[in-house]
């Protein structure tokens, strides 16, 4: 198998685990949340389901975001863009995720901080350490480091 073709292959087996983890996880919050209202109405709230909907929600905020960058589905204002030549257009998208790589280190480095400044912190109602929840911030920005990377990529050689 030719590298290109193995690359193609193991990307796309990535965006369909993603997209799986995605689905079952947005299922999984929305689930939680009606419970938790039809538990609150009768008078008998949970100690844990807070947390935990927080947990899920960042997994599920930084993963979708990868997602959205890799879509191209993030809001673009391109207004003053588009009235460039194509050519410089190509360029002012070359600088945007350099910009990007800078702030997705950057949130990676603090990411990691955070993460194990909370080590020690368990979600309420649970035993499960807050660094879970804390966790999906330089993991996610790892991933859209990976993407920004690639389309930076396509970019630099789309110039040429």
């Amino acid at each position: 198998m030719a590298p290109h073709t193995l690359l193609t292959t193991l990307r796309n087996i990535y965006i369909k685990i993603e997209t799986s983890v995605l689905i079952i996880l947005l299922n999984a919050l929305v689930g939680l949340v009606f419970m938790e209202v039809i538990v609150r109405f009768f008078d008998n709230p949970t100690t844990w389901s807070v947390g935990i909907a927080q947990l899920i929600f960042m997994w599920v905020i930084f993963l979708g975001a990868n997602r959205a960058l890799r879509n191209h589905s993030h809001i673009g204002i391109d207004v003053f863009t588009n009235l460039l030549p194509s050519t410089w257009q190509k360029y002012v998208q070359l600088a945007v995720h350099l910009v990007m790589l800078v702030f997705l280190a950057i949130l990676i480095v603090y990411g990691f901080e955070m993460t194990f400044a909370n080590t020690g912190r368990l979600i309420t109602g649970t035993s499960l350490g807050y660094f879970t929840v804390t966790l999906a911030i330089p993991v996610g920005a790892i991933l859209m480091l990976g993407t920004a990377i690639s389309q930076m990529g396509l970019l630099i050689k789309n110039l040429k």
